[in-house]
């Protein structure tokens, strides 16, 4: 479960993100809408702390998000990186498993995984794994 309760981002004397609650239950699809510039992306970056909040608490799976390494968060709830963070000369198998690797999994384990992750955004492997990020539309490469 993720819990935000009244978070705040400021850069100095401008609100970005003023007071937001809102729960999001396991297995549970939330979707951020709003015109441009209204927080939706900071509010994101906020809970897996590539932004930091400026008031309020943020909770994942029952822990404060601010008490844990960024890192081990990252990697617990995972998030994905679009676009400009992507590998241009590696497939979308290997960008998918840059991490795992970094973390020393076995080759079988981290091509289940890959598999699993690209079907669950619904890129499945067998038909863009091989593929280049440029390849994909703007809005694949940011599944």
């Amino acid at each position: 479960m993720i819990v935000l309760d009244r978070v705040g981002k400021r850069y100095g004397a401008h609100a970005v993100v003023d007071a937001v609650s809102l729960e999001v239950a396991r297995g549970e699809t939330l979707v951020l809408l709003g015109r441009s510039g209204c927080g939706k992306t900071t509010t994101l970056k906020m809970i897996n702390r590539l932004v930091e909040p400026t008031s309020g608490k943020i909770s994942v799976f029952g822990e404060a998000v601010l008490e844990q390494p960024k890192e081990e968060l990252r990697r617990k709830i995972g998030y994905v990186i679009q676009a400009v963070g992507l590998f241009p000369h590696y497939t979308i198998e290997e960008n998918v498993a840059v991490v795992p690797k970094l973390l020393g999994w076995d080759a079988a384990r981290i091509a289940a995984r890959v598999e699993e992750l690209l079907a669950l955004v619904g890129l499945p492997a067998s038909r863009f794994g091989s593929a280049r990020p440029s390849a994909l539309s703007g809005a694949k490469q940011g599944h």
